[in-house]
C-alpha cells in the first residue's frame, strides 16, 4: 500500500525545522559559529574576514526550500521503509543526522576548519533529523 503523503506533518517539519535553526544559530551558538566563520558585528552591519557583506534573504528562502525537500524526502524514505511510529522515525532521523554529522566532520579536518563549526553544525544536522524523522515518522495521515 502507498504511503499518503501527511502535508500537514511536513508543513509542521517546516516549522520546526525553521524554528530549530532560528535557535541553534540565532541564540544558542550564535557566538561561536559567527567567530569560527569569520563573521563581526558593526551596528547592523555584518563583516566577513573584515569585508562588509550585503545583506540578503536568498539563503533564507533558500534554506526555507530545502527543509521542505528534506522533509518530504524522509517522507518517501519512510514510506519504503513502512515507518509508522515517532520512536522509529527519530531513530531513523537519528542515524541521518549522523551520517551528515561525519560528512561534516571530514570536510571541517581537510578545511581546517575550527573544531567549533562541526560541534554546532553537526549537532543541528543531529537534532535537525531527529525531529523531522519524528514528525513524519509518528504523523501518519488515516
Amino acid at each position: 500500500m502507498e504511503r499518503k503523503t501527511n502535508w500537514l506533518a511536513i508543513a509542521a517539519a517546516v516549522v520546526a525545522a525553521m524554528a530549530i535553526g532560528f535557535l541553534w544559530y540565532g541564540a544558542i551558538f550564535n557566538a561561536q559559529w559567527m567567530e569560527a566563520n569569520g563573521f563581526t558585528m558593526e551596528g547592523e552591519k555584518i563583516f566577513k574576514n573584515g569585508t562588509e557583506m550585503p545583506a540578503s534573504f536568498t539563503p533564507m528562502i533558500i534554506n526555507t526550500v530545502v527543509m521542505l525537500v528534506y522533509a518530504l524526502l524522509v517522507n518517501w524514505l519512510f514510506g519504503k521503509m513502512n515507518v509508522a511510529t515517532w520512536l522509529t522515525g527519530a531513530t531513523i532521523g537519528g542515524a541521518i543526522g549522523v551520517l551528515l554529522l561525519l560528512n561534516i566532520l571530514v570536510g571541517n579536518l581537510f578545511a581546517m576548519n575550527p573544531s567549533i563549526l562541526t560541534v554546532v553544525d553537526g549537532s543541528y544536522s543531529l537534532v535537525l533529523f531527529v525531529v523531522i524523522g519524528a514528525i513524519v515518522g509518528g504523523w501518519q495521515k488515516k
